[in-house]
């Protein structure tokens, strides 16, 4: 079975974990830009890009994983100054065709500050045919959420290639609702299998992507191959575990 991992952080694991991905049909993975702390400014979200697109990329490229990259700013990580030397740094890599989505974005506590920084990146977004992906934080992850709809409504953004990810089971409807696809996160404190299988019982698999947001928190670089083998045990078919493993992040954003 192939998969492909729609939201990681490889760059911040090593590479016993991208060894481990690829010998379990791991074949793609999408890059999602975060740094754990408020970098001081351009330079440092410049060289952020740069190490993804062009170290990162070949990087996975050893193991036969092919990657894209997204790029953003992540509400946890908003820089201290040069937000608009950022954002038009963003729009010329875009114009460059150097990034293939936007993201890692969305909302954390829901600030002014970060709500206008979210409507910047999408409005340069909007400019080009790149999917976004949008972060929904640990906390008061409902009225977060309908901030962001919110916003993507008033912003027209086509919803078809949004991903609102690290979804709960209760919020996963009012996603497919709109025509956004869900993002499920299967990590420790997140998601596990059996949420997964829970959900696509209820709602199908249209529109569903799973991922394991490896990174700097406890992730499991199998997520994906796990979360298949306990599907395939409930009786899942083959057909559907590939839809939210493989096939509907693959017809978004071509690896």
């Amino acid at each position: 079975m192939r998969f492909i991992d729609s939201h990681t952080h490889t760059y911040l694991r090593g590479p016993e974990d991208l060894e481990l991905m690829a010998i379990s049909g791991v074949e793609g993975v999408i890059v999602c830009s975060f740094l754990p702390f408020n970098p001081s400014g351009f330079s440092t979200m410049h060289d952020l890009f740069k190490w993804l697109i062009e170290v990162e990329t070949y990087r996975l490229s050893q193991y036969g994983i092919s990657a894209r990259i997204a790029i953003g700013i992540h509400p946890k990580s908003i820089p201290e100054s040069d937000v608009k030397s950022i954002l038009d740094y963003i729009l010329t890599l875009f114009d460059n065709e150097k990034a293939s989505a936007l993201g890692e974005v969305g909302l954390e506590i829901g600030s002014k500050e970060e709500e206008e920084i979210l409507i910047q990146q999408i409005r340069i977004a909007n400019e080009y045919p790149v999917p976004m992906i949008i972060h929904t934080p640990r906390n008061n992850k409902s009225k977060i959420l309908d901030k962001l709809l919110s916003i993507i409504d008033s912003e027209n953004v086509d919803p078809a290639r949004v991903i609102i990810d690290h979804l709960t089971p209760d919020l996963v409807e009012k996603v497919r609702s709109i025509g956004a696809i869900a993002g499920l996160t299967v990590q420790p404190g997140k998601l596990t299998p059996r949420d997964i299988y829970d959900i696509i019982t209820k709602f199908g698999t249209e529109g569903i992507v799973v991922n394991s947001d490896i990174g700097i928190n406890p992730s499991d670089p199998l997520a994906l191959p796990r979360t298949a083998h306990y599907l395939d045990r409930c009786g899942v078919s083959g057909g559907d575990i590939q839809k939210i493993l493989y096939s509907n992040i693959r017809i978004l954003l071509p690896l």
